[in-house]
């Protein structure tokens, strides 16, 4: 079909066709951010050693870190809740709760995926801001 090839190509500003280029008008701009629960949001920013030693006891003796980890949030980790007391319960909840099903093997598994998080939550510095990821949306309808 005649004329059809150049439909199926856009140009953009220096009027080079190719190949997934579309113009800057039809560009959208989407900030994507994740939302996490109160037993995430209740996890102590500690220093990264007792991140460590906390990930290591969690591993070890499921729970275990995740207790101490509470004790943490009363002696001046901040949290995402802002509410010392109420992360100090929230805590000590879910260290009861990974101690209570480690006969499940359930416990365990979430004791370690706790202490990568003690890791992850002490190795993200305040002070860089996140950087949100960008989408471009383009419409496979040709005009």
């Amino acid at each position: 079909m005649p004329g059809r090839s150049d439909r199926l190509h856009s140009t953009n500003s220096a009027g080079d066709r190719g190949r997934g280029s579309i113009p800057d008008e039809d560009v959208e701009i989407i900030e994507i951010s994740e939302k996490h629960g109160p037993l995430y949001n209740a996890i102590p920013c500690m220093p990264l050693p007792l991140a460590v030693v906390l990930c290591m006891l969690n591993i070890v003796v499921p729970g275990m870190g995740t207790f101490f980890s509470s004790w943490a949030c009363l002696c001046g980790c901040k949290t995402k809740l802002g509410k010392p007391a109420k992360a100090f319960g929230l805590n000590l909840l879910s260290a009861l709760l990974q101690m209570l099903s480690f006969v499940l093997i359930v416990g365990w598994v979430w004791s370690i995926i706790w202490g990568m998080n003690f890791l992850q939550i002490a190795t993200q510095s305040d002070h860089e801001p996140v950087k949100p990821y960008y989408v471009r949306r383009q419409s496979s309808v040709v005009e």
